[in-house]
């Protein structure tokens, strides 16, 4: 796995995931502007979308995070043991 961008709101991660194009994104629910749903819909037209896993305090949007074609739906504080077997999902 290779780090090509981070974003600090929704608007500039669909930025940075629309130029750079990557193969695996990792959300909050809580971000300022677009949250990580609202991203996550708006990337439904990509072609070929990015897989999706929602790192989140926000247990209650697990649902809505499905709904929205999510890998995965890890809960903060993530452990390395669990986020392994979120990217494993992707990878398989």
């Amino acid at each position: 796995l290779h780090l090509v961008g981070t974003a600090h709101d929704g608007a500039a991660a669909l930025r940075l995931i629309e130029a750079l194009r990557p193969d695996l994104v990792l959300l909050d629910i809580a971000m300022p502007g677009l949250d990580g749903l609202a991203v996550a819909r708006a990337l439904e037209a990509m072609a070929p979308r990015p897989a999706i896993i929602f790192c989140t305090a926000y247990h209650e949007h697990a649902v809505a995070a499905f709904d929205v074609s999510a890998a995965d739906f890890v809960l903060k504080p993530v452990g390395a043991d669990r986020l392994a077997k979120a990217i494993g999902r992707v990878l398989d």
